[in-house]
């Protein structure tokens, strides 16, 4: 049936997409209203002109052709086109029009029906670019990247890969897993691959081999994806063998330095000048005749038992020393042995910490028996200085035990950035947060701004002057020294891998690059030197004295029988637990690189069941996944139980000696709940006193007499490294409860 004018118009005018109708030379005849909703022109205003006004100029010429096949085909079809077109408010818009090649007789002219795509060509050019950039990550990241079937059969691999088994893609494409890795059988392969649910990663450590026989090891993280023709396994590797070697050399360094000071015969005291509380170990009090149980641990002990004649030029050399004058306190006093003796003592000793107004808060110091050196004066000088320079020489092995543990396990991060080339300069478009974090400022804060501002004076000629970014621009495939500076100043040394970054219309427009962060591993390489040379002077000055001290200690147990000699073989295992705590301690401060969601009631039971807990009870109230490094969780838990369960010498139910805080007993309830923001571990034991509630987790501090006194300072270093806070209240059951804050937790 065919319409009248007016009635074309009634119809087209109910329309969502508006209707035009042109003439044979693009003249407007008619617009529909919807016309107007769509490009903000009423249809006063166009009717009259030229089809292509307000069309883009680089669509215009498409739009053309596209018309003239509306006019040149003879049977009737429908002709498409895309194009921007300029709105009323001066934007640009993306209209589809569909033009029917049939003329419509009764209202002479062409039906064109349009209607606004802008956000669909949005969301394909952001696929397109999503697309280029998973794309260039995955040729260019740092590690070796494969993806392969089902059946094991590799189908793609990534740069970094063909570089580590120097072959092209071609011969490695096609192969099978286990001819590259040489570790795990294929069987068991498939078993680990049928376990996997799709979207599952799991993690293993294994052995590549290449053509040429070199064999490396490998840390494989492999994940399931589903795929239109099947399952496709992603496998993202990475060479360990630097890290293996540096285990092994902590192990060996651990070794030497356990070896070196076992049994060494010094009288240890940690004092708190706050309170005047001090805690001695047993050679101490061995020293001096006692056994440590019979002594008080308050600066009283020792300051009744000081030679009168002595007290004074005592007392002012620690005056000299709190007062800053001194680097640290050393004097040589007689002291009052239990029997009524007197003995000479040289007592060696440091300020380890003050206030924010410069106050003393704590020192830490030696005795070490000189009674026989007094006698011969020269041997008392040798003595004097051996010891001087052994005490200069741990205080510096635990400052650099910290520095290195801080940092041994963080692995390179690998920093994100897209650029706009905008005059030759690179605009930051995009950066990750790994970028930003290291740089220490937000990230919308970096958008906008000239990358170069975020580079050495160096690394920004390499950049701009020296063609750098010209280069990646061209697609040279880049890999050099870049430092950038972060917020506070520091220099952050970094591999630079960049590749160009195209537009939709695939024009380079500017870069993605990646940064590896690799100062920390420079920075651990060095600390390890300064280590293993530091150990080897401590093993070899050492291990004479300490091999004579075993051999008098077997003879005298032959000769006779004495508790004297279980004191001296437990002051052997008291420094044996202080180097272990010491050790953990300082590995416990680095900061976690690596993270995964973790059960907590899991890890907590699992914990139970590794330690001793006698007839104690767990009850755990929280069920929920937290993210954390599993093993330093770990030991997080285990520290915490053995403090409530193990050492509480206070508890009514247990008289067995406490450790860095008594709570507890075989029979305390231990339990483990939830708060908003994090999770508590509680008991109900005697509690904490008021007075020792800010030292508890002090290093070295504890109230129990076989203790280290580092246990809870692990904690509180583990709680750090993880971005959390540790306080400890008193319990609704009056026991000590531990509160873990700031924890993040995994999404249902």
């Amino acid at each position: 049936m065919e319409l009248t004018r007016d009635q074309y118009q009634e119809l087209v005018r109910t329309l969502a997409d508006g209707i035009l109708v042109v003439d044979v030379s693009g003249e407007i005849l008619y617009e529909s209203p919807a016309v107007q909703r769509l490009t903000g022109y009423a249809p006063e205003e166009r009717t009259g002109d030229h089809v292509f006004e307000h069309v883009h100029p680089k669509d215009r010429e498409r739009v053309r052709e596209a018309f003239a096949d509306v006019l040149e085909f003879e049977t009737e079809t429908v002709v498409t086109a895309e194009f921007r077109f300029r709105h009323a408010d001066g934007s640009w818009i993306w209209l589809e029009a569909r033009g029917r090649t049939q003329r419509a007789t009764t209202i002479g002219g062409y039906i064109v029906r349009i209607s606004d795509v802008t956000e669909a060509k949005a969301r394909e050019e952001r696929l397109e670019r999503t697309t280029a950039s998973f794309e260039a990550l995955f040729e260019n990241s740092p590690d070796m990247i494969d993806i392969h079937t089902a059946d094991g059969t590799i189908v793609d691999v990534n740069r970094q890969f063909c570089a580590a088994f120097d072959q092209p893609k071609a011969e490695i494409v096609g192969r099978k897993v286990w001819e590259i890795d040489q570790e795990i059988e294929p069987d068991e392969l498939r078993a680990i691959w049928e376990r996997m649910d799709v979207g599952e990663r799991t993690e293993v450590e294994t052995v590549f081999e290449t053509g040429d026989g070199t064999r490396f090891p490998v840390e494989v993280h492999l994940t399931r994806l589903h795929v239109n023709d099947g399952d496709r396994f992603v496998v993202i590797s990475r060479d360990i063998t630097e890290r293996k070697q540096q285990l092994r050399e902590i192990r060996s360094l651990k070794n030497r330095l356990e070896l070196a000071v076992e049994g060494a015969t010094l009288g240890v005291w940690d004092w708190d000048m706050r309170t005047d509380a001090v805690e001695f170990n047993d050679q101490w009090a061995e020293m001096l005749g006692y056994d440590l149980d019979d002594l008080e641990p308050h600066l009283d002990t020792w300051e009744t038992r000081v030679h009168p004649d002595d007290i004074d030029a005592v007392t002012d050399a620690l005056d000299a020393h709190r007062n800053g004058e001194t680097d640290h306190y050393d004097t040589t006093h007689r002291m009052r042995t239990a029997d009524g003796e007197w003995k000479w003592i040289r007592d060696l000793g440091r300020i380890v910490e003050r206030d924010a107004d410069g106050e003393p808060i704590r020192a830490v110091g030696i005795h070490l028996d000189v009674d026989d050196a007094k006698r011969d004066q020269r041997e008392l000088e040798r003595k004097t200085q051996e010891l001087e320079r052994k005490t200069q020489e741990l205080e510096d092995l635990t400052t650099r035990l910290e520095e290195q543990y801080r940092t041994l396990f963080e692995e390179a991060p690998v920093m994100a950035v897209v650029t706009r080339a905008e005059d030759g300069r690179p605009i930051i478009e995009d950066c990750n947060n790994q970028f930003a974090d290291t740089l220490g400022v937000e990230p919308d804060a970096l958008v906008g701004t000239d990358l170069a501002e975020c580079y050495t004076t160096d690394s920004e000629r390499a950049l701009i002057d020296d063609g750098g970014y010209e280069d990646a621009l061209n697609g040279a495939f880049t890999n050099e020294s870049r430092d950038l500076v972060a917020a506070d100043g520091n220099v952050i040394e970094t591999r630079l891998r960049a590749v160009p970054q195209k537009d939709a219309d695939g024009e380079v427009g500017g870069t993605l690059a990646m940064y590896i962060d690799v100062t920390e591993r420079e920075t651990v390489k060095r600390a390890n030197e300064r280590l293993e040379e530091f150990a080897s002077i401590v093993s070899h000055d050492l291990r004479n004295p300490l091999n004579v001290a075993m051999g008098h200690l077997e003879l005298a147990r032959e000769d006779c029988e004495s508790p004297h000699l279980e004191a001296v073989q437990r002051a052997h295992d008291r420094m044996e637990a202080l180097i272990e705590d010491l050790l953990t301690l300082a590995r416990q401060g680095e900061a976690v690189a690596e993270t995964d969601a973790v059960d907590l009631a899991a890890v907590v039971e699992a914990c139970w069941e590794t330690v001793e807990t006698a007839d104690a009870t767990l009850v755990v109230a929280d069920d929920r996944t937290v993210v954390a490094d599993e093993t330093r969780l770990r030991q997080l838990f285990e520290n915490l139980i053995r403090n409530a369960v193990e050492h509480s010498s206070t508890s009514p139910r247990s008289h067995a000696c406490g450790d860095a805080v008594e709570h507890g007993g075989p029979d305390v309830t231990v339990t483990v709940g939830g708060l908003e923001d994090g999770f508590f571990v509680a008991d109900d034991g005697p509690g904490i006193p008021d007075d020792d509630a800010a030292a508890v987790f002090e290093a070295g501090y504890s109230t129990n007499a076989e203790g280290t006194g580092f246990g809870l300072s692990i904690v509180q270093r583990i709680a750090e490294a993880h971005g959390w806070d540790v306080t400890v209240t008193s319990g609704s059951d009056g026991g000590a409860r531990f509160e873990f804050t700031g924890v993040e937790f995994a999404a249902e």
